[in-house]
């Protein structure tokens, strides 16, 4: 009984770490993804006339 319940901690916990890695992935891809926005924003800026 007591080496199920740890098995199923072993699970839990390893879904928690995939699911910590799938989260980093996804905050690191909007993060670079915004910087190139923002990068061909600040290029690409038509100059406005006065």
């Amino acid at each position: 009984m007591i080496q199920l319940l740890l098995t199923r901690m072993e699970t839990v916990q390893y879904a928690l770490w995939m699911m910590g890695q799938g989260m980093l992935g996804i905050f690191l891809f909007t993060g670079i993804f915004y910087l190139l926005i923002y990068g061909l924003e600040k290029i690409f800026n038509p100059k406005s006339e006065k």
